[in-house]
């Protein structure tokens, strides 16, 4: 037999065998946690005559018109995992063990199921903390990396393109010849500077991800984005052109332009994606998602400058990263992850 019934949070309708009455899972659809409720028709006394007063229910009305639900369609088919803390057994996705309240990375990424949904900037700030808090050495270690081999590949790459410049000067002497030279030096230097920029930051981003997906990836996922660089540089300039372009017409326009297609380079790591498909599926993303990713963005500037002038700067060492990471958030809450 099949229950059917409607989320309290966001009033979709679920439907999941009579067998799992009673217990406790995560709607697929807002991802709040709800109790199925027990069958209409189970009494304590089960001698048929039970509800006999009752107004039948239309055939066209009745969700037992439909096939039962298959255990492999059912959004309760999660699995359970062992809580790492007290060893009780969890629902595979919860954020918390129910027995002693231990925080889990688990993210509630089902399977391979991507949804774009509608996110709280309050649940944004909150699971960041939680998964801060877990993963300090990660969340801190990786964005300190990262950076710190952006500039030394950035030194390295301006120090040899003005040697380079300096001995082709003074092979063609002076004049406008000398500076057209310069013109090729400096756009390789500019694809070099930008390809390590976008290398490091695909990677951190996938790390983060992980981490929020609670698989404890290793250190060598920062450098595992090759594959995607060349279409991060395709979705890049599209992006600036794009952006541009809405700023041209006034800041509003430039402003909506850009929160609409943010999410592209996560989903480029996500789900490997064509660079321009990345396009299409950041719109679904942030359909409706505009003003709080307006008001996300606005939040996080502030604790980046509240922070930096009452620490004198110190304090952006482990502010930096839960900005990062808070953005990486957003997109998991996004995309239902």
């Amino acid at each position: 037999m099949t229950i059917e019934f409607s989320c309290s949070h966001c009033n979709k309708v679920l439907k999941t065998s009579d067998d799992k009455a009673g217990r406790r899972a995560k709607c697929p659809q807002c991802g709040e946690p709800i109790d199925v409720p027990m069958p209409a028709d189970v009494t304590s006394n089960d001698d048929g005559f039970d509800g006999f007063g009752e107004s039948p229910v239309s055939e066209e009305q009745s969700f037992l018109t439909d096939s039962p639900v298959r255990e492999e369609d059912s959004f309760l088919n999660q699995g359970n995992i062992d809580c790492p803390m007290c060893g009780a057994s969890v629902r595979a996705g919860a954020t918390k063990c129910e027995a002693c309240g231990e925080t889990l990375q688990a993210s509630g990424r089902r399977g391979d199921r991507w949804e774009p949904r509608i996110f709280s900037i309050g649940e944004v700030f909150s699971r960041t903390w939680e998964v801060y808090k877990a993963n300090l050495g990660m969340a801190i270690g990786v964005p300190l990396l990262a950076g710190g081999i952006y500039f030394v590949g950035s030194i390295a790459i301006g120090i040899v393109s003005a040697l380079l410049s300096v001995a082709l000067a003074s092979m063609v002497g002076g004049g406008d010849l000398a500076q057209l030279v310069q013109i090729p030096i400096v756009l390789v230097q500019n694809i070099l500077v930008y390809s390590i920029l976008f290398y490091v930051q695909l990677g951190g981003q996938l790390t983060f991800l992980k981490i929020i997906r609670g698989e404890n990836p290793e250190l060598n996922v920062l450098f595992s984005c090759g594959p995607f660089l060349w279409r991060m540089f395709l979705c890049s300039i599209i992006y600036v052109i794009l952006s541009c372009l809405g700023l041209l017409l006034l800041i509003i326009p430039g402003i909506i332009v850009g929160l609409m297609f943010w999410p592209y380079s996560f989903i480029l790591v996500d789900r490997n994606l064509p660079g321009i498909d990345s396009f299409s599926e950041a719109r679904k993303v942030t359909s409706g998602n505009l003003l709080n990713l307006f008001g996300l963005s606005i939040l996080l500037g502030l604790i980046t400058i509240l922070g930096a002038v009452v620490t004198l700067g110190i304090g952006l060492i482990f502010i930096i990263p839960f900005t990062y990471m808070a953005q990486t958030v957003a997109y998991a809450e996004m995309t239902n992850q």
